[in-house]
């Protein structure tokens, strides 16, 4: 087990500090010069340090997904074992079902009870920062997060600060997308379609139509939570309204309404004459089921989802069948892509043990392993010793699991176990993915909306009211769409993009 750690922590760390991607007009790659015995300074005066003799302390770490609590407990405490004898710290996970995470989150962060560090998508970086609610990294990295700063490279560090303050550790993973639909392989097959030309969201409807007639009883493309993705290659520019339209296009930096544009009122005119077909159940966007556990209980049979490797056999995890994966999109990167997050709350008491933890969550296997897949023999069984890969104990899988294994949201999945039926190399894999893709022309722009809060918020509401309804297809567009638009512009819009094309424009001419 020792050899295999260090065998996957030496891997790791030549693949980890990727920059996204490579070749004219893209990031250059990093390499962290690490090797598993630890030869940089950093590295070694970290091994100098001795932390045990800190005072005791407990670091409260909430990350969504689905677990039982007495498996959560029996984690922590798992973990808690190695971080006792090196930090004297102890590990308190908390874990929260997907659909209910953000007001856990945002319920924590307002009411003051202790956390210390959470997971979170980008979505709440930049008014988290002006809220008060996450604190800056800055002055503690040096002294208990230095392998961090070592490995993550600079690209991606710009990716989570604000006016020069680093505010966030992005997770080790994929940080380039691609758009596609998954479903049913069995399913797929028995219908005899030829789905093998299938490149757009359009030439999925043959497909989808025969589902619905050999199996009336299964709705063809269900939601998750409520949502379903938009396939597009637009840029967000870091959340909030106001995007390019195409960032696969480097010559367009203009910033637009994304809900005006032809592109969006497109798919949803056509997710809404689905739902006239039956391909869509008409309350799709009020569900609060996950697709893949409508998929698991036979009730659906595809969802529109993000691509990347090993996407299929993540999905069998939770679905627990064979799943097809259709790419309709380009690979490409923004600023945004760079999502999962990890931020200190301002409620911590001890921000730099909080770092202390995030920074060996990131380099140690052992520690990340527990965290990830849970408890060997209980939530997994190591079955290639030499090439690290798991799969779950008999009797046991996705559906039943009291740990579910979601690799992609902690701090470095690159370091952990391959899931059975994963191709061995997934990371490498997943670096080469990173290095294909084509990078907006904002890359690195970091939007600050502190100028527009009120309009962000009224804005939100606003989109909050319609935008998943409309691209469940759940409302007529005819009529809800040019309503959204209006209340859009009452609230705001346009104000907010201003601000944002003006941010820009700095930063472009800062890059000249």
């Amino acid at each position: 087990m020792k050899r295999l750690l260090t065998m996957l922590l030496s891997a790791a760390l030549l693949v980890s500090a990727f920059a996204g991607c490579g070749g004219e007009g893209k990031e250059s790659s990093a390499t962290s010069g690490e090797t598993a015995g630890g030869s940089s300074s950093n590295q070694a005066s970290t091994e100098e340090t001795d932390w045990s003799s800190q005072e005791p302390y407990t670091v409260k770490l909430l990350i969504p997904g689905d677990a039982k609590t007495e498996d959560v407990e029996e984690v922590s405490a798992a973990a808690s074992k190695i971080l006792e004898e090196k930090y004297n710290t102890t590990l308190e996970i908390m874990r929260v079902g997907f659909g209910s995470y953000p007001d856990q989150v945002n319920l924590m962060l307002s009411s003051g009870e202790k956390l210390d560090v959470l997971y979170n998508n980008r979505d709440i970086f930049v008014s988290a920062i002006n809220n008060g609610q996450i604190i800056s990294m800055e002055e503690y990295l040096p002294e208990y997060g230095p392998d961090l700063l070592e490995q993550i490279p600079e690209e991606r560090w710009a990716t989570t600060s604000l006016n020069g303050e680093k505010y966030a550790v992005p997770a080790n993973k994929e940080v380039a997308v691609s758009w596609g639909f998954s479903c049913v392989k069995e399913m797929a097959d028995a219908t005899g379609v030829d789905y093998s030309n299938i490149k757009t969201e359009e030439d999925l409807v043959p497909l989808l139509e025969a589902v619905k007639e050999m199996y009336p009883d299964v709705w063809p493309v269900v939601s998750g939570g409520g949502a379903m993705t938009v396939l597009n290659t637009n840029d967000d520019l870091g959340g909030d309204i106001g995007s390019l339209l195409d960032c696969t296009n480097p010559d367009d930096t203009t910033v637009i309404n994304w809900y005006a544009s032809d592109e969006y009122k497109e798919i949803v005119e056509r997710r809404y004459e689905w739902v006239k077909k039956g391909l869509i159940p008409p309350d799709a966007s009020s569900s609060s089921d996950q697709a893949a556990t409508q998929i698991a209980a036979g009730r659906g049979f595809g969802q529109f989802c993000n691509t990347k490797p090993g996407i299929e056999v993540e999905q069998q995890r939770s679905t627990t069948k064979e799943m097809l994966v259709f790419t309709l999109t380009p690979v490409y990167t923004t600023t945004t892509r760079v999502d999962i997050l990890w931020y200190i709350a301002h409620n911590s008491t001890q921000p730099g043990r909080a770092i202390q933890v995030l920074n060996e969550l990131y380099i140690n296997p052992e520690l990340a392993n527990i965290c990830i897949n849970g408890i060997e023999g209980k939530h997994y069984e190591l079955i290639d010793e030499e090439q690290g890969i798991i799969a779950y104990p008999e009797g046991v899988d996705g559906t039943t699991t009291g740990y579910t294994s979601n690799p992609w949201a902690w701090p470095n999945e690159m370091i952990s176990y391959v899931w059975d039926g994963d191709s061995p190399t997934i990371w490498e894999d997943t670096t080469a993915w990173n290095d294909s893709a084509i990078v907006s022309p904002a890359m690195g722009f970091t939007w600050d909306n502190a100028n527009v809060l009120n309009e962000v918020t009224a804005v939100r509401n606003v989109r909050g009211k319609y935008a998943n309804a409309l691209e469940c297809g759940s409302i007529d567009p005819a009529e809800a769409l040019p309503a959204f638009l209006e209340e859009l512009e009452t609230a705001g819009a346009n104000t907010i993009i201003e601000e944002k094309q003006k941010q820009l424009d700095e930063y472009l001419a800062s890059k000249e």
